[in-house]
């Protein structure tokens, strides 16, 4: 697949994660050729399926959504952090360590390949309020871009890889919905439709 739209299912016991509620919202009307995908919050699995996607030379974009606390606002991760602690959700971790570096001898941290700032800038002008963030956390939000990230680091022309976390917050899931719709848009438009090099 050439675009691909993630988020993560429940995690701590809850019942639903914001960034599903908001994929759930965007299938209404995604447009091609993006698809979407639900991951399970597991690091294991987190670590496989990121390794998994970027190995596909067909991939051009990887935007994924997850959940982030209920205050604040939307954040657009600027990079992603060789480290996890999940020892407040050993459930996550499927595996016996809890906390440590992502991957042994890797890069303390990694860039991401989106645009962010120009895509932060185009999504304010459309009038959504969101940050720029260089902390993705230590849970599987942050192992999925930092894996993903790894795994296309070193290539001539990169697939753009970048990471949205969303407040939880049931009242603003329509409003996240178009926001992330106006950034597929945008990422469309801007990398899609152009030709490969």
């Amino acid at each position: 697949m050439r675009a691909l739209l993630t988020a993560f299912g429940p995690f701590l016991g809850r019942d639903a994660n914001q960034s599903q509620s908001v994929l759930e919202l965007c299938l209404r009307r995604l447009p091609p050729p993006w698809k979407a995908e639900l991951l399970p919050v597991d690091l294991a699995w987190v670590r496989e399926i990121a390794a998994r996607r970027t190995r596909s030379p067909e991939l051009e974009v990887w935007l994924a959504l997850g959940e982030a606390g209920e205050n604040g606002t939307p954040r657009i991760e600027t990079c992603g952090r060789n480290h996890f602690d999940l020892n407040r959700d050993p459930a996550s971790a499927g595996e016996k360590v809890l906390a440590g570096p992502l991957v042994i001898e890797g890069p303390r941290s990694l860039p991401t390949t989106l645009p962010v700032a120009e895509l932060a800038e185009y999504l304010r002008n459309q009038g959504h309020e969101l940050t720029l963030s260089a902390d993705s956390g230590s849970h599987c939000c942050n192992a999925l871009l930092y894996c993903g990230l790894l795994g296309v680091a070193g290539r001539a022309r990169p697939p753009w890889i970048g990471f949205l976390h969303l407040p939880r917050r049931a009242q603003d899931l329509k409003s996240q919905a178009l926001m992330i719709h106006d950034a597929l848009v945008w990422i469309g438009e801007q990398r899609l439709e152009q030709p490969r090099s």
